[in-house]
């Protein structure tokens, strides 16, 4: 993995990590780094201040862990596993999942509301969006959307989140209330 100085936007330095490094976040309070090995079933997590691997977490669903988000506290990350259909709950404060939540087959893309309540996971193969209770660590409710959705992306006042579908070349638009609708393709 490459580190960048935004103001110079030059390479400082490289951090070896697992196999096909792919998804990555960093923690709001900007001290470590989660990237997902996705050959590697993996996550590796970078300390910034020295730019080195302090720990591998394995996600244990053999292969294709994708993307992953961290909650607006810092406290959990989430792991889609495309191979596991599931999604890994992180405790970032010692590094090891907690929780493992099934939602079904191929799920690609995350995103978590801006209060952390919820987890928005596109599945690729079903046209859906499942919707994870962080409270509970369940699934609350799904979501149809356009064809094979990938990226999703929840506004900062937490009203809606926009989902990317590729199979059908639109975006659906998720309204977040007390039960998330679609409320547009």
């Amino acid at each position: 993995m490459a580190v960048i100085d935004t103001a110079t936007n030059t390479v400082t330095s490289t951090v070896a990590v697992g196999s096909t490094p792919y998804g990555v976040a960093i923690t709001p309070d900007g001290a470590h780094v989660y990237v997902i090995n996705q050959n590697g079933a993996s996550v590796s997590v970078i300390d910034t201040a020295t730019n080195t691997v302090t720990t591998t977490i394995g996600t244990g669903t053999g292969t294709g862990p994708f993307a992953v988000a961290i909650t607006p506290d810092g406290a959990r990350a989430y792991v889609t596993n495309q191979g596991g259909a599931s999604v890994s709950v992180i405790d970032t404060a010692t590094d090891t999942v907690t929780s493992t939540v099934g939602v079904g087959v191929f799920p690609y893309g995350v995103a978590i509301t801006p209060d952390g309540a919820h987890v928005y996971v596109t599945k690729a193969i079903s046209s859906s969006v499942s919707v994870i209770d962080t409270a509970t660590n369940t699934v609350t409710s799904t979501v149809g959307v356009g064809n094979t959705p990938s990226g999703v992306a929840v506004t900062p006042d937490g009203a809606r989140a926009y989902v990317t579908n590729q199979g059908s070349d639109s975006v659906s638009v998720i309204a977040i209330d007390r039960a998330p609708t679609l409320t547009g393709t």
